[in-house]
């Protein structure tokens, strides 16, 4: 019988195939060596070291190319890339406000085969400080639109959302405008430029974190001391005092009438801050004027409104007329009826007048046409005498300074022929008789109350008197006796309608 030897390499076969199984299992479970190399991406600091700056820091990563950071602010969804950078550390500015709440963060290791992105971290931020200032640039009026213009330079701060224009010194009213990089305001059309107001401005973030109000600034406004009555052109203005470089020169320019040349007078910062002339020609009846406010180097000007002085001589109204006359024979009376510019604002016109062969005019009336003056103007003109036969009026309206008189055509009125008044006297009464039987005056025209009529016998003793014009005489003495037959006169006094008085003596026969 043959023996193996215990220590023959054919013994250990079986020993060997199960340990090969063993080592195969344990290298199937474990790692690879790459694996158990790869370190935890990491911050290691993120904290807020002012109201808007982040400092962020993170281990580094092995193989690591570059270092992707991605923020997602408070309210949004998704993550945005803020930067690429070689390094572990990174302080970010925020460019918009974070009134108190956190913003969201994480860094990805960029690396030849993967990104390996980190948790993600909050910092908390609190914008508690307040907006810088901006600073007023100009003051100035928009001519073609004729409002006040205000701008500013903008505050430096990104978080800025807005302005605020406070208008008046305290705020008697106010604007919003909105956006970081706005400078303009255009004021209401009911704020005057011929009022001198008062501007300031500051500048809010989203957190309404508001900056100081800038110093107070007026616009540029001039304004005119004369009345329209005067030939003296004298101009004033404010001082200019929120120039940014400081003001190098007022210049103040105008126009005289609708002449072309634009004259100019120029001052210093310092003033005089008036300019006073006189206009000479009579036929220059505006000036037109505004001001313009320059900055040392030439480059800003602030402009005031423009003005126009209107000089009263030759300004008056545009028309006058008469546009009817009515006589009115009963009265006797003219009624007249006077058209007036409506525009023009004197309240007084004059009314002239001549009569029959004259030809020097007169002050009749003086006229108002009332506040506010009225088209139309009516006048009664009852100082008329029937025999004058004619009449002629005009009228005349003053400047604004009562200097010079607008006069209206002439309009001559002819009355109607008047007849001498007359009366016809019987000369012969036949007593008893039934057509001749009484003594009764006929009188052409009308007669007034005034009426008297006397008759007396041949020795002058009164037998009829009477002072109705319809009772007449039939022969009788005052005590209705019969009177002698004979030769008796008779006097009459009679006012007439028109005036005149007249008397009429004659005698009659008396028949029996």
């Amino acid at each position: 019988m043959s023996r193996t030897n215990p220590t023959s390499p054919l013994t250990l076969l079986p020993y060997l195939g199960r340990l090969a199984r063993i080592v195969l299992l344990l290298l199937a479970f474990m790692p690879s060596p790459y694996c158990l190399a790869q370190p935890q991406m990491r911050f290691t600091r993120y904290v807020a070291v002012s109201h808007n700056v982040g400092d962020l820091r993170w281990i580094p990563f092995p193989e690591a190319q570059e270092y992707n950071l991605y923020r997602r602010f408070p309210g949004q969804d998704d993550f945005s890339l803020v930067a690429s950078i070689p390094d572990t550390h990174y302080f970010d500015t925020i460019h918009r406000a974070i009134c108190a709440d956190t913003v969201s963060y994480y860094v990805e290791a960029v690396t030849p085969q993967r990104s390996f992105p980190s948790d993600v971290v909050g910092v908390y931020y609190v914008d508690d400080v307040p907006t810088t200032p901006c600073s007023v640039r100009l003051n100035t009026v928009d001519t073609a639109l004729n409002r006040i213009l205000l701008t500013w330079y903008p505050t430096p701060d990104t978080d800025a959302i807005g302005y605020y224009i406070c208008i008046g010194s305290p705020c008697v009213d106010y604007d919003t405008v909105w956006g970081r990089l706005s400078n303009s305001y255009l004021c209401p059309s009911e704020l005057s430029t011929d009022t001198q107001y008062r501007f300031r401005v500051l500048a809010f973030d989203s957190c309404y974190q508001a900056s100081p109000l800038t110093p107070s600034y007026c616009n540029p406004t001039i304004s005119f001391l004369d009345t329209g009555c005067s030939r003296r052109f004298r101009c004033t203005w404010n001082r200019y005092i929120n120039m940014p470089d400081s003001v190098g020169r007022y210049r103040l320019y105008y126009r005289l009438g609708d002449e072309p040349v634009l004259h100019f007078y120029e001052t210093g910062p310092d003033g005089p801050f008036l300019f006073d002339t006189v206009i000479g020609d009579l036929s220059i009846t505006k000036v037109t004027a505004f001001l313009s406010v320059d900055n040392t180097s030439d480059t800003l000007h602030a402009l005031s409104q423009v003005r126009t002085r209107h000089f009263a001589y030759g300004d008056t109204a545009a028309y006058i007329r008469i546009a009817e006359a009515v006589y009115d024979p009963n009265t006797p009376s003219v009624a007249l009826t006077i058209d007036v510019d409506s525009q023009f604002s004197v309240s007084q016109c004059y009314l002239y007048r001549c009569q029959g062969s004259a030809d020097n005019f007169l002050p009749l009336a003086t006229l108002d046409r009332g506040t506010p003056p009225s088209r139309w103007v009516h006048y009664v003109d009852e100082g008329i005498n029937r025999a004058a036969g004619r009449y002629v009026y005009k009228v005349g309206i003053p400047d604004l300074c009562h200097n010079w008189v607008k006069e209206s055509d002439t309009l001559q009125l002819l009355l109607p022929e008047v007849h001498k008044p007359t009366a016809f006297f019987p000369n012969v009464l036949i007593y008893g008789h039934p057509q001749c039987g009484t003594f009764c005056p006929t009188y052409i025209s009308a007669l007034s109350a005034d009426y008297r009529l006397d008759i007396f016998n041949r020795w002058g003793q009164l037998v009829f008197h009477t002072t109705d014009i319809n009772d007449c005489w039939n022969g009788t003495s005052l005590s209705g006796q019969p009177l002698r037959q004979g030769t008796y006169v008779y006097h009459a006094r009679v006012s007439h309608a028109d005036g005149t008085v007249q008397s009429y003596r004659g005698t009659l026969t008396l028949i029996r």
